[in-house]
């Protein structure tokens, strides 16, 4: 009888890249949570907006889903299907006034995915957010039509839209009087809706009145969003509803939006009066954050992109440092809309040195000592 011989080598092994702990959730279960968190305040831009709000949603959504298709064919791989490219162009969208010519979108959100997206290798390997890469894109090359803001629906007809923010810098370039945010607009005749004027009288007649205070025109407006602004970012409630979703879920972290906003906040209200002549400590944080800009939209559904952010909590909160301070800078002194997209865009610059200097350092084994 022939002897059996056990093979009693080890097993090959096998090692695949990291990262090596598994889960339920996808980049594509990601992607559409993302995308259904952004249609509330999706929504209420086309409410305020109407017909030209929709449109440019539509072509930016259109275009990014055209241009991820043809990228995926010319390489052989179809990823339409992952969602990335609803949110890029939702995004696009979002972030454009509701007036602008129709082929902005659709340049901003080719450019987002074949060169920002696409170029790098695809979902994973790009090293800027592709949805603010288009849009400062579209600020530079197109800033007429960046800037073609449309009135609210409840707006008289003949009544200029202009964001509030657009406006109180147009205040301070024209020298109106120096003052608080609100007193400025009022001073300048910035049209407030009449449901503002309704709310803000009774609150102040029969409640604040109790206490000696006064709310200014304006806080109703600013609350609900019921201004002139981006498509996107007029809501500030219901962008914070989608984001306490996403929170939830753990889709995304709090760390880097809430020091993102908090270090905006400390900053526009320490050093935001001064522009206005006002000195320290009396800027307006709040109007800063309900202006109708980009601020919380960018801070819970674009700086915290898995992608393009650092990946451990010391680095996002030193991340989210950068970004708040970036902000403020650009919005009071630069030109580039409300400063945030050309933030966020700076802050992936520095997202891989972040990681350098926060990722955790593994214990080595020393050699003992000889004796």
């Amino acid at each position: 009888m022939a002897d059996v011989h056990q093979d009693t080598r080890p097993a090959s092994l096998v090692v695949s890249p990291a990262p090596h702990v598994t889960g339920s959730a996808s980049s594509a279960r990601l992607s559409w949570s993302v995308a259904f968190c952004l249609l509330p305040a999706a929504a209420w831009g086309v409410f305020l907006f109407g017909v030209p709000a929709l449109g440019v949603l539509g072509v930016a959504v259109a275009a990014s889903l055209a241009a991820e298709l043809l990228a995926g064919l010319a390489a052989r791989r179809v990823t339409i299907g992952d969602g990335s490219a609803i949110v890029t162009g939702l995004l696009v969208g979002m972030l454009m006034p509701p007036g602008v010519p129709l082929y902005v979108p659709a340049a901003a959100s080719g450019f987002g995915i074949i060169v920002a997206k696409q170029s790098f290798g695809g979902l994973g390997r790009n090293w800027m957010n592709p949805a603010l890469a288009g849009v400062v894109v579209a600020l530079l090359s197109w800033s007429d039509g960046m800037s073609r803001w449309l009135p609210v629906r409840s707006a008289a007809p003949t009544v200029t839209a202009v964001p509030p923010l657009e406006a109180l810098r147009n205040a301070l370039t024209a020298g109106a009087p120096r003052g608080g945010a609100l007193e400025m607009l009022r001073a300048s005749g910035y049209p407030w809706s009449g449901m503002d004027s309704s709310v803000v009288g009774w609150v102040n007649t029969h409640v604040l009145s109790l206490f000696g205070w006064h709310l200014p025109g304006g806080c109703f407006d600013l609350l609900v969003g019921n201004i002139s602004g981006t498509i996107g970012g007029t809501s500030v409630p219901l962008l914070l509803l989608g984001a306490a979703l996403l929170l939830s879920r753990r889709v995304i972290r709090w760390q880097l939006p809430v020091t993102y906003l908090a270090i905006f906040c400390l900053a526009a209200q320490v050093f935001g009066g001064l522009p206005a002549g006002g000195g320290w400590f009396v800027g307006n944080m709040l109007f800063q954050v309900f202006s109708g800009g980009g601020l919380v939209l960018g801070a819970f559904f674009m700086a915290t992109d898995p992608v393009t952010s650092p990946l451990t909590r010391t680095g996002q909160l030193a991340y989210g440092l950068c970004l708040g301070v970036l902000t403020f800078f650009l919005r009071t002194f630069g030109s580039l809309g409300d400063g945030v997209p050309l933030a966020i865009l700076l802050g992936n610059c520095l997202s891989p040195l972040i990681d350098r200097f926060t990722r955790p350092a593994f214990p080595t084994q020393r050699k003992a000592a000889p004796g």
